[in-house]
């Protein structure tokens, strides 16, 4: 479209011109907000014009608008002036300064001028939104199709060639950046789970509701985890029962005195988890009890959890490298025959994914009389983002709407519960990590035993709850655990592999199951009205 008008800077041109203007922004996909400050900044710069140039001069209005783009060019034939710049103001414009320049900031558009050939001109149009191209997985699918082309470059050089890439660039390069991973992956477990504990109100909040609500989510994540163990076990048959496989008594008990820290900074600097999560919860507790006292502990917290998050969105680009390693490393050292391999831990999540969250649906339904078809329906979009970015925080907004709105649970409590799900429920993570250490266990050929068994799942419970928000977060996660068990690292760029093809699904089953278990847990205190009845 093409519109070419001549006219003159007297008022009623003017007029004509922001309707004229405002029009055509307002039928393209700017928003709204832009579409005002474009007819505002046009406005006060045709209004220096008239008066630079007087009311009868003359100026072209061009309008173009292709595949719904618009852009509008104003002409001005005559000696160079600048309409939008900030040396020449003076005491009779409409607008300073400051405000001319907040009405150039735009989101989806842009103004510019130029004097070119004896013509002043002032261009404003949108700019073209392009979709990025969305990759199953993401980067994590980039860097493991790099490890495959560089691990087939690799097979074609020399054998000495080969061997030096992968045991003296390589896997030194490997073991420094987990080091880096595990270092920061302490940090922000401690963190994650002090403001999960700030995040109620007080300590009469967090022994009434808040240690239910936190008892519930081991719980659900117990059962899964030992729903994902059985499901593993049929596809990686690594346990033993009899003999030397036995649980130790004492070492259970050894187990329950690692608990506890000599002091503050030795679990973060030898890794230790469990002491990690002690102390976490400890220091949550005695922030609560402080809240009174000095009232910006929690605010101080806060800011800290978003200063690690930071950190962790660093160490998020180390993670692509790492990914790319230890797949290129798996690739180079394994036949396709072990690569192929992969497709059981697939299997496997989606068996005990897809089942649990089938599980969790059936008991709401039964308990509560909810019609399935109105559930899945109200909360779609919900579910689909869930998918489609492999992430419940990117639906966690959406949720909360649909938990107050279509679910009928009580604001405050969704205020609450939603939030703390988020840094303290992560049921799909601790299946994910038992998983991960069957898969390990079998690859390398190594019997677990049932000790092994029962410390693996006391491992994925806690340390689901830190599992960095970012695209293979879940890798420093398996670091620690695999530290903890004695098992290889070799693994661990299989099982990112793997995760490329189970992380929407899961993503989406874990939203699944935490919306059935707030609907559960609102029901039984009476934080639910009714709705999703037949």
């Amino acid at each position: 479209m093409l519109v070419s008008k001549r006219l003159s800077f007297s008022d009623d041109d003017l007029e004509t011109t922001i309707e004229d203007v405002c029009e055509v922004f307002e039928k393209s996909l700017v928003s709204e907000e832009d579409c005002i400050k474009i007819c505002l900044l046009l406005e006060e710069a045709l209004l220096r014009c008239q008066q630079h140039f007087g009311q009868d001069y003359q100026y072209n209005l061009q309008i173009q608008k292709w595949f719904g783009v618009p852009k509008v060019i104003i002409r001005i034939k005559g000696e160079a002036y600048n309409p939008l710049s900030d040396d020449d103001f003076d005491d009779d414009d409409i607008l300073p300064a400051p405000i001319l320049k907040e009405l150039m900031n735009y989101e989806q558009a842009k103004t510019v001028y130029i004097y070119r050939n004896g013509y002043n001109e002032i261009s404003t149009y949108a700019r073209k939104a392009w979709k990025p191209i969305k990759i199953p997985g993401g980067s994590i699918t980039i860097s493991a199709l790099l490890a495959v082309a560089c691990a087939g470059a690799n097979s074609i050089l020399p054998a000495e060639l080969q061997g030096a890439v992968i045991h003296d660039a390589a896997e030194p390069l490997l073991k420094t950046l987990m080091g880096l991973i595990v270092a920061v992956t302490g940090p922000f477990v401690f963190i994650s789970i002090v403001n999960g504990i700030c995040l109620m109100e007080d300590v009469a909040t967090f022994s009434n509701v808040g240690l239910r609500v936190i008892r519930r989510f081991f719980i659900i994540m117990l059962c899964m985890a030992l729903f994902s163990a059985g499901i593993c076990q049929l596809f990686f048959p690594v346990v033993a029962i009899n003999g030397e496989s036995k649980l130790a008594i004492s070492e259970l008990f050894q187990l329950f005195l690692g608990i506890f820290p000599h002091n503050f900074f030795v679990p973060f600097v030898e890794g230790n988890i469990l002491q990690i999560v002690f102390m976490a919860i400890l220091t949550g507790i005695s922030i609560l009890t402080l809240t009174n006292v000095v009232p910006n502990l929690k605010v101080i917290v806060g800011e800290l959890n978003k200063l690690i998050l930071k950190m962790m969105d660093i160490v998020s680009k180390v993670i692509y490298a790492a990914i790319f390693l230890n797949v290129f490393k798996s690739i180079a050292d394994n036949s396709m025959e072990t690569i192929l391999f992969v497709w059981r831990i697939v299997a496997a999540n989606y068996a005990f994914s897809i089942g649990f969250g089938m599980l969790m649906l059936m008991h709401i339904v039964y308990k509560y009389r909810i019609n399935v078809a109105d559930f899945l329906r109200q909360g779609a979009n919900v579910f689909l983002v869930s998918f489609s970015t492999a992430s419940n925080t990117a639906a966690m907004s959406m949720n909360i709407a649909f938990a107050k709105e279509r679910l009928k649970i009580e604001g405050k409590f969704c205020d609450f519960w939603l939030p703390l799900s988020h840094a303290m429920f992560s049921p799909s993570a601790a299946a994910a990590l038992v998983a991960g250490v069957f898969y390990t266990a079998y690859d390398a050929q190594l019997p677990l035993s049932l000790f092994s068994l029962f410390i693996t799942i006391i491992l994925a419970l806690q340390l689901s709850i830190a599992t960095p928000p970012v695209p293979g977060g879940i890798m420093a996660i398996y670091a620690i655990i695999f530290k903890n068990l004695g098992l290889p690292f070799d693994s661990i760029g299989m099982l990112m592999v793997s995760a490329v093809f189970v992380v929407n699904v899961s993503s989406f089953m874990s939203m699944l199951v935490r919306d059935c278990e707030l609907i559960d847990i609102a029901g039984e205190i009476g934080k639910r009205g009714a709705s999703l009845k037949e």
